[in-house]
């Protein structure tokens, strides 16, 4: 055999492997941008592009107030709060009566049965309260 052609053979054997290589890398890259999140006991595995569904927490404003009362989430969690009270409710920065101390906090009145939610971006300790019932209050901290 012509050793023109061995060498060309070994090139093109060459070029191969290093594209099934790049191949195998992407596809072993995609597979660890997958994201496992226990939330509630309860394991949702997704992609990066659902990793915003798996960042949301829940709170419920009863009769007697917001249950659970504090909550501690990551940042870019959405919080959504769902009305089961029975009457209108509110979710307000504290202090109350002036809602100023979180301003994107005051998600104003939402019906029974109904909810309202934001996102927390940022570290921190946020406090609100039903303006409806100023005794109803609750906590997000956010680290």
């Amino acid at each position: 055999m012509n050793s023109k052609y061995t060498w060309i053979i070994a090139l093109v054997v060459l070029v191969a492997v290093l594209i099934a290589g790049y191949l195998l890398f992407q596809t072993s890259t995609s597979k660890q941008g997958s994201v496992t999140q226990n939330t509630n006991a309860t394991q949702k595995t997704g992609t990066t592009e659902q990793i915003k569904q798996l960042f949301q927490e829940s709170v419920t404003l009863t009769a007697t107030g917001f249950n659970p009362q504090t909550i501690t989430v990551k940042p870019r969690t959405r919080v959504i709060w769902l009305n089961k009270s029975g009457v209108t409710g509110t979710v307000n920065s504290d202090n109350h009566p002036t809602n100023l101390l979180f301003p994107f906090l005051n998600l104003g009145r939402f019906n029974d049965g109904s909810s309202v939610s934001t996102l927390f971006t940022k570290l921190g300790k946020y406090t609100y309260h039903n303006e409806l019932n100023p005794e109803q209050k609750g906590t997000i901290i956010v680290r």
